[in-house]
């Protein structure tokens, strides 16, 4: 739509508001409204954003900007007014009354014609029982294709066609595998793993046996406690054997826990026996090495 040739005032738009507010019917505006109203927006809207731009602060600037305000409340209203008479209008049109829309402007009153005939149609539906009117999908016809289309979809066929183009080749002639390649008739199996490999050691960490405490010593080979006295135990091997002087909590030690009592004589590892030597918590029992028993 062309813009409007005579220019929307605030004060034209306040007119129309007091007009559609007092009456109760739709009151007659240039048929242009809308367009009017949208290109007085736009103007108080750069005039307000030039005011702002020079002093935000001025008198100027603030008329400006009340006055825009203004503007698009006064046109919201006036918006609602006129929507709440023409929908009054047509359910009115939709019951059989003779009705003028010669007041509306040409957006409203193809909206006008739309909503009357949907109430209308409503109106038969829901209170005689008529089917509603909707417009039945038109199926294509089946003599739309054109003997070149026809032509152009059997070339497509051929050029997609998977069948080979050159003449069929009896089954004797076919090509097939040289006669010196023996025929595989039995899948392929990998070969077993080799002695040597299946032989390897297989590398862990020893496994060291936890150190007995408070408890009588592993029974001896028979040599060994042939030889060895009666009432010395022997150590084991990297082990001190300490008598504690007094009672401890419990020392968390490699593997295990130690309890440890007062005038107990037991079998520590190095670092744990080195601590308690160091804080006066036990003493080193000196062993005599073994003699060997000869008949």
């Amino acid at each position: 739509m062309s813009p409007p040739v005579e220019l929307l005032t605030f004060e034209d738009l306040t007119e129309v508001y007091r007009r559609e507010q007092r009456s109760k019917n739709i009151t007659e505006v240039r048929r242009d409204f809308y367009a009017a109203v949208r290109e007085c927006h736009e103007r108080l809207r750069r005039e307000s954003e030039r005011e702002f731009a020079v002093d935000q602060f001025s008198t100027r600037s603030k008329l400006a900007s009340n006055q825009l305000m203004k503007f698009q409340e006064k046109a919201a209203q006036v918006f609602e007014f006129r929507m709440e008479k023409i929908l009054a209008m047509a359910l009115r049109a939709a019951g059989g009354n003779k009705i003028d829309p010669g007041k509306l402007t040409v957006e409203e009153r193809e909206l006008f014609d739309k909503v009357s005939s949907l109430l209308k149609d409503r109106h038969a539906v829901l209170l005689q029982g008529s089917r509603p009117r909707t417009a039945e999908p038109e199926e294509p016809s089946l003599d739309l294709m054109t003997p070149p289309m026809v032509a152009e979809a059997e070339r497509e066929d051929e050029m997609f066609d998977p069948s080979p183009a050159g003449p069929e080749l009896p089954p004797a002639a076919m090509p097939g595998p040289p006669a010196d390649l023996p025929a595989i008739s039995t899948p392929l199996v990998p070969p077993p793993l080799s002695e040597t490999v299946l032989a390897s050691p297989q590398i862990s960490a020893p496994d060291l046996p936890p150190i007995p405490v408070n408890e009588a010593p592993a029974a001896a080979p028979p040599a060994a406690a042939a030889s060895a006295p009666a009432d010395r135990p022997a150590a084991p091997p990297d082990h001190v054997v300490l008598r504690i002087l007094e009672d401890m909590p419990p020392i968390a030690g490699p593997g295990r826990n130690y309890r440890l009592n007062k005038e107990d004589v037991v079998c520590l590892p190095p670092n744990i026996a080195k601590a308690l030597l160091a804080r006066k918590k036990a003493v080193k029992v000196q062993l005599d090495p073994l003699k060997t028993v000869t008949n």
